[in-house]
């Protein structure tokens, strides 16, 4: 049987070269689309605390909020069974849209340094709120008085 020249393929060299050229592409164009993904990641958990920080500032200037956190509170629990200001705990959890603190906002989290991390409330004595997650001492602050803790907000 005669090979009609007409006819042909490619070879097995030549597959294995376009193979190689789309290895080397998808071996330089990975890791920036990962960067990518946890810098949008980021953002959205930046999102979610700066809603978290505006609902802690709302509840504490409204009339009927009487039990608010007091300059020097750390680690304020958002948590209306319990804690020192369970009015104030309750009004945040309605104004972020959430029943439950920890299943509602925190789940939400998807960075490499928050997931899984709790979400960190502190006032100051002007009464102003700092939200993070993370390590403080590694945050930047944003325009808005959020404290981030993401240690890719340095990259």
């Amino acid at each position: 049987m005669r090979v009609n020249k007409k006819e042909k393929g490619f070879s097995l060299v030549e597959l294995i070269i376009v193979i190689a050229i789309m290895a080397i592409l998808i071996g330089v164009l990975a890791p920036q689309y990962i960067k990518y993904v946890e810098k949008s990641r980021v953002t959205a958990d930046r999102d979610i605390l700066e809603t978290v920080y505006r609902a802690c500032s709302t509840a504490s200037v409204e009339d009927d909020i009487t039990d608010l956190p007091r300059a020097g509170d750390t680690n304020i629990a958002v948590n209306p069974a319990g804690g020192n200001h369970p009015n104030w705990s309750r009004r945040v959890l309605e104004l972020v849209g959430v029943s439950d603190f920890s299943t509602g906002v925190e789940s939400r989290l998807r960075s490499k340094v928050a997931r899984g991390q709790h979400i960190k409330i502190e006032v100051n004595d002007a009464n102003q709120f700092t939200v993070y997650v993370g390590a403080k001492t590694n945050a930047n602050q944003n325009k808005n008085g959020i404290v981030v803790g993401f240690e890719a907000d340095s990259e």
